[in-house]
């Protein structure tokens, strides 16, 4: 069988792709440096003859694959699902044409924004941030008698979504000394919560107890708008809502209502559900016990270098001939080998 050809679009490690040209031809063209996915129409050129397309940020239509016979393999660099919007899973479904996939590739990277957001909004960062840039530090004592924050320590922590992200926040949130109570209608392993130390409870009761409410659910019919106006009413008036999940989840006309007259006492998030957000677009940022960053939660460096182990290790296994870790349709995976054959003889 005649070299196999890939194309990277995604972030890629330099190991990864060291590794990858080991047993193929590949071309890299990273999306990063341009600051934007690749088009429909450009990608049409890029695939010409490619067998692998390793991806982060692209749509791969039907149009693209129909068009491209030769593609065999896609790699998406995320944690997608079965009913993601950027790839036609169908078509694939239909000719046996396996996705790679990276869950859990900014587990870390999440999970430490939101450490990040929760002490921020807890020692009232934009107002003191605000309060220094603009020279109201006018007598040596005036922070004393001018704020009073919050310690983390002590505190009760509710987690709602507890997968990748979710665990290992639970485990930074761990060290700061905290209670720790977690939702998730989808986990209900009590060994895996017994292993965190944390209490499986259900919404009602989490949003009651929880001093943080951290937000780390995937989006679907059931969780879009699952925090609004009757949620944010059970929290306590001294609690605070963090979001590094998705802004969906979230009615943000029901929580500026609930910051605003002071109903809970802080919010912090990291997206937003118009990107990119600023004062004139999001009411929310006009508030001072709101503290949010511009969705750069998942932007750590080391992030590629994970998702890039992933899927190098994905793909070698299934070339092999052996079931990768993460795989969107596993289904296919005899077709596949049939129809391919083992394309990498053992290394």
């Amino acid at each position: 069988m005649s070299r196999l050809r890939a194309l990277v679009t995604a972030t890629f490690s330099a190991a990864g792709l060291s590794q990858l040209r080991e047993c193929m031809d590949v071309e890299y063209h990273n999306w990063f440096d341009q600051r934007r996915a690749f088009s429909e129409d450009e990608l049409f050129h890029m695939l010409r003859d490619k067998d692998i397309f390793i991806f982060e940020e692209e749509m791969v239509t039907r149009r693209l694959l129909e068009e491209h016979k030769s593609l065999k393999v896609l790699a998406c660099c995320r944690g997608l699902r079965g009913d993601s919007p950027d790839i036609d899973v169908p078509y694939c479904q239909e000719h046996s044409i396996p996705i790679l996939v990276a869950p859990g590739r900014n587990a870390h990277s999440v999970a430490e924004m939101t450490i990040l957001l929760t002490l921020g909004v807890l020692r009232q960062l934009p107002v003191t941030l605000r309060w220094l840039h603009e020279h109201q530090w006018k007598n040596p004592k005036d922070f004393i008698t001018t704020f009073r924050t919050n310690e983390l320590a002590g505190k009760t922590v509710g987690i709602i979504g507890f997968g990748n992200i979710g665990r290992r926040a639970a485990a930074i949130f761990k060290a700061f000394g905290v209670r720790l109570l977690a939702a998730d209608p989808y986990v209900n392993d009590p060994a895996l919560y017994a292993q965190y130390d944390v209490e499986h409870v259900d919404l009602d009761t989490l949003l009651r107890e929880s001093d943080v409410v951290s937000l780390h659910m995937n989006v679907s019919a059931e969780t879009k708008g699952m925090i609004g106006a009757r949620e944010l009413a059970l929290m306590k008036p001294t609690a605070i809502l963090i979001n590094t999940a998705r802004a969906v989840l979230v009615d943000h006309d029901a929580l500026y209502d609930a910051l605003a007259n002071r109903r809970i006492a802080g919010a912090g998030v990291d997206v937003f559900h118009v990107e990119p957000a600023n004062p004139s677009n999001e009411p929310l940022l006009r508030l001072d016990n709101f503290f949010a960053t511009p969705h750069v939660g998942g932007t750590a460096w080391e992030v590629a270098n994970y998702h890039s182990a992933m899927i190098v290790d994905g793909l070698f296994r299934l070339l092999r001939g052996e079931k990768p870790a993460h795989m969107l349709n596993p289904e296919v995976l005899d077709q596949f080998w049939a129809k391919n054959g083992i394309m990498l003889q053992a290394r």
